[in-house]
């Protein structure tokens, strides 16, 4: 006779060791806790269109994004011990970047012009109407406005998706622990709502 409550129970358990096991970015930022220099390697190269898009959306030049780039891994690597939940590393990373753009800012005493970099530039051929919209207008001061009001997440998202060599949506479904099959439907909406933004505030008068 079988026992369905037992193999039900063998069901349950095994589906709560799955779930109770650290993802590959988690495991990615216990590593770095250790002490692995590869991982911290990899860490940087993965997470780093992240930090440069934050950064970025604070109207900063591309030097001077470079320099919060750096000062921000600097407190990653100073503060990632006391991270208790590896599984938010991307929603710490991007507050950390805020503060550092913010602070950089303050130093200056001055907001600096957009400079050359235009990340929305080689979107693909095949972009939608509305997503055309956002791309030809990323140098909007309100685009990066917009790009700041998203959630952490869909700013992590948005910048992986413009990373350089693109990433598979496999690469970036590890990396923010998301669903494959929701990054496509994501992306559209991230888009309408810069879109959307956008056309609620009135132009800038040069």
């Amino acid at each position: 006779m079988t026992d369905v409550h037992g193999d039900a129970a063998q069901v349950n358990g095994a589906e709560a060791d799955r779930s109770a096991r650290p993802s590959p970015r988690e495991m990615l930022t216990m590593a770095c806790r250790a002490g692995d220099q590869r991982a911290w390697s990899e860490l940087i190269k993965l997470y780093t269109p992240v930090v440069w898009s934050v950064a970025r959306s604070f109207r900063l030049r591309s030097a001077d994004c470079e320099d919060v780039c750096q000062l921000t891994w600097l407190r990653v690597v100073e503060n990632i011990e006391g991270l208790r939940e590896p599984a938010k590393f991307v929603s710490w990373l991007v507050t950390i970047t805020r503060r550092e753009a913010i602070k950089f800012i303050e130093r200056s005493r001055r907001h600096v012009p957009v400079g050359d970099y235009a990340p929305f530039d080689d979107w693909p051929d095949d972009t939608v109407s509305v997503e055309d919209t956002v791309v030809d207008r990323w140098q909007d001061p309100r685009m990066l406005e917009a790009f700041r009001g998203l959630s952490k997440h869909h700013q992590a998202l948005l910048a992986m998706l413009l990373h350089e060599p693109a990433l598979s949506y496999d690469e970036i479904s590890a990396a923010l622990g998301i669903p494959r099959g929701s990054i496509g439907p994501t992306r559209n909406r991230i888009l309408r709502r810069l879109r959307d933004r956008v056309q609620e505030r009135p132009a800038l008068v040069a």
